[in-house]
């Protein structure tokens, strides 16, 4: 049955306020007890449950779709429907009932009556989360000056209506306006011009607010630090980087690249907070992959990631690019001489960078950077070091042996600095004679069926203390080491994995 009194459902109001409008204007204090009249609850209301929408069109004459189109209602877990917009629940206010004075004094127009109360109306973007300015009166989005029951909208506000009417809770926010704007129109419908559009509005704001604070509060300032209309103007700034594209939006991420750094610094260190929003916050979710594929793209294209290393979530396999710096520790070179060699032999531009700052494509830079380094080829290694085959391949898979650049997996190169330090460990040992107490490695690998690396670790380690080798010779075949000592080594290694 149709009620005595009923109110119109605005085109950008939120049902819930409707409701509440509705129950008030029937002299029904608040939405719970109108809901209660039908027989029905708000925990039923807030679920989206047609049959409380049936009801209320019977009771406003309101059809059901657009009741329901206008409700924040439910649609998986922590996900909701508004507007034919997917949001979620962190980009919405539920239950809070703020307001811009200026819009409700416009719906009273001036005038505390019953029949005036009955008019001022919640609107959908005073929901949203992000949303902090009026973007018509340029006026801070406030809640009710003390707690009130959560989606009771007139209930929230009719005690503050004579505030409101003299402008006591009127906060100017003259910068801030420009993503609401956007958020009204999308709404409604519309499609503005602009990236921005690419985006759910629920990810727009976090992404605007992200990229605002950090182009005027600096790259390591984080939002819990801000006032609310610090965070208004923010957001504002942060859209209008996002809308004006992606070109924009990598120009500012360049710009952060080339600010002045430290030589070890990785791209969290350069980014701040952006990075790890992205990375490990709620930017790593999937309605911000369009802005992730973007960093995430400037990252590769730019920094000189090694194998391994992470540009947000994804794993390099092989390093792409090198800078001078990592180019100068992986092949052994001192920084400001390969920099003269780069730039004659027209790899980099001469310029007045820092040497972690330079970059250089690392698979057309590699041949050069092998021969000024001096890079040392697998057999060539293998015959200088004093190994066999199968104990180079044991002691790289075992990362003793560590390749450097060049070369592949079945024939790695290394560095000159790499082959020398191993010859000078090899060296360091005193010279002995074979005695009988004393055998090589590869015949204490057969005695004992124990690994070549295993053997080895426990000279690396200390803990073999009688190493030798043979006289005048500096290789792996030519150590020698205490048959007894290495036989208890292994036993106790044996009982100690037993007793685990």
């Amino acid at each position: 049955m149709r009620l005595k009194n009923t109110v119109p459902l605005h085109s950008d109001e939120t049902t819930t306020s409707f409701v509440a409008r509705l129950a008030f204007a029937n002299g029904v204090p608040t939405i719970a007890d109108l809901l209660l009249d039908a027989e029905l609850t708000m925990a039923e209301f807030l679920k989206g449950d047609p049959k409380v929408f049936r009801k209320l069109f019977e009771l406003s004459g309101v059809p059901v779709c657009d009741l329901l189109r206008q409700a924040c209602v439910p649609t998986g877990l922590s996900r909701y429907r508004l507007f034919g917009h997917d949001l979620g629940k962190q980009h919405l206010l539920r239950g809070e009932s703020r307001v811009c004075p200026a819009c409700l004094r416009s719906d009273f127009d001036m005038q505390l009556t019953p029949e005036a109360m009955a008019k001022t109306y919640g609107r959908t973007l005073w929901v949203i989360s992000s949303a902090r300015v009026c973007p018509v009166h340029k006026l801070a989005l406030v809640p009710p000056p003390e707690d009130s029951s959560k989606h009771e909208f007139v209930d929230a506000w009719l005690p503050w209506m004579f505030e409101v009417m003299e402008g006591e809770l009127d906060q100017d926010v003259t910068e801030g306006g420009v993503y609401e704007d956007h958020i009204v129109r999308r709404l409604d419908g519309d499609h503005p011009e602009g990236w921005a559009t690419s985006f759910p509005i629920g990810a727009l704001g976090a992404i605007c607010e992200v990229l605002g604070v950090s182009v005027i509060h600096g790259k390591t300032a984080t939002l819990t630090q801000l006032a609310q209309e610090e965070l208004a103007t923010a957001t504002s700034t942060g859209f209008a980087l996002l809308n004006g594209g992606p070109n924009k939006v990598l120009a500012y991420f360049e710009h952060l690249r080339m600010n002045p750094g430290k030589p070890q610094d990785r791209p969290q260190a350069c980014y701040g907070k952006i990075y790890d929003w992205l990375k490990r916050g709620a930017g790593s979710g999937t309605e911000f992959e369009p802005l992730r594929e973007l960093v995430r793209q400037h990252i590769l294209e730019n920094w000189p990631l090694g194998a391994g290393d992470q540009a947000l979530d994804y794993v390099m396999a092989d390093r792409r690019l090198h800078s001078i710096r990592t180019a100068a520790k992986t092949h052994d070179l001192h920084p400001k001489r390969l920099r003269h060699i780069l730039v004659d032999a027209g790899i980099i531009q001469d310029s007045n960078l820092a040497d972690f700052k330079v970059i250089f494509d690392a698979a057309e830079a590699r041949e050069f950077l092998e021969q000024a380094s001096g890079s040392v080829g697998f057999t060539a290694a293998q015959k200088r070091l004093g190994l066999t085959r199968g104990q180079m391949e044991t002691l790289i898979k075992a990362e003793i042996l560590v390749p450097g650049e060049g070369g592949d997996l079945a024939r790695p190169r290394f560095t000159e600095a790499t082959i020398v330090s191993w010859v000078e460990l090899f060296g360091s040992f005193p010279e002995s004679k074979k005695w009988e107490t004393l055998t090589s490695i590869a015949d204490a690998v057969r005695k004992h069926r124990a690994s070549t690396d295993r053997i080895f670790k426990l000279i690396l380690e200390c803990r073999a203390k009688k190493v030798f080798r043979l006289q005048g010779q500096s290789a792996f075949s030519a150590i020698l080491i205490d048959k007894y000592e290495i036989s208890m080594l292994l036993r106790d290694d044996e009982n100690t994995e037993e007793t685990v």
